[in-house]
């Protein structure tokens, strides 16, 4: 039988050899890579095309959630699990509108996360029995949103400069890591401000946080832990 191809992205060095550890030990999976940056989880997914994608929500660089909304629809044989610490409904929810098709809390067993890794790769959905109930709070924390009326869906380039202004980048910071002009970044952001009806960056880092853009509040590290 081929070895499922598995690609690990998270910024713990020691959670990813741990994890590959344990699968490589079943001799049913072949550890094709791993990386605590979203950007280069990105490359390396597509570069790979992996049978498995684990991820956590935080990484730098590009948040795991965010990685795994661009690779949906270019990885279709990709199957994706969020490997993640954070067990309220908003992470959740954030994780499976991003395309994973399976959420495992880092707290459980090695028995969880395989059962949880059999269930997408027979294209099922899963998610930690701890924390099923979580799905049913999100939808109606959804229906709410809908019926007010929430601002327009932003675009890929409009979430990736939320992050970054969330994350407590400047106008010109974002503009070099980006590589465009300010005026482009002041651009994206009166049009995410109008989009979502807030105002100022605290909001907008709130917002951010909420809906997993991010998990770094402004001035944290941005560094392997």
């Amino acid at each position: 039988m081929t070895p499922v191809s598995v690609l690990l992205g998270d910024e713990q060095a020691v959670l990813r050899e741990g994890v590959a550890a344990l699968l490589l030990g079943t001799h049913r999976f072949d550890v094709v890579g791993g990386t605590g940056d979203g950007r280069e989880l990105v490359r390396m997914a597509l570069r790979l095309q992996p049978r498995l994608l684990i991820f956590d929500c935080a990484m730098r660089g590009l948040s795991g959630l965010e990685a795994a909304r661009r690779l949906g629809p270019r990885c279709p044989e990709t199957r994706m699990l969020c490997l993640s610490a954070y067990d309220d409904s908003r992470w959740v929810r954030a994780a499976i509108d991003a395309g994973a098709h399976g959420y495992v809390l880092k707290r459980d067993g090695y028995g969880v996360l395989s059962e949880g890794i059999e269930a997408v790769l027979k294209a099922r959905y899963f998610v930690s029995p701890d924390i099923g109930h979580v799905l049913v709070d999100g939808l109606r924390r959804r229906a709410g949103a809908s019926a007010m009326g929430m601002g327009a869906a932003l675009s890929t380039r409009e979430r990736e400069v939320t992050q970054l202004f969330a994350e407590g980048l400047s106008t010109r910071q974002i503009a070099e890591r980006l590589h465009v002009s300010v005026k482009t970044v002041g651009t994206h952001r009166e049009h995410i401000m109008s989009k979502l009806g807030l105002q100022g960056i605290a909001q907008l880092t709130r917002y951010a946080l909420r809906e997993g853009l991010t998990v770094l509040e402004p001035g944290m590290p941005d560094q392997d832990g």
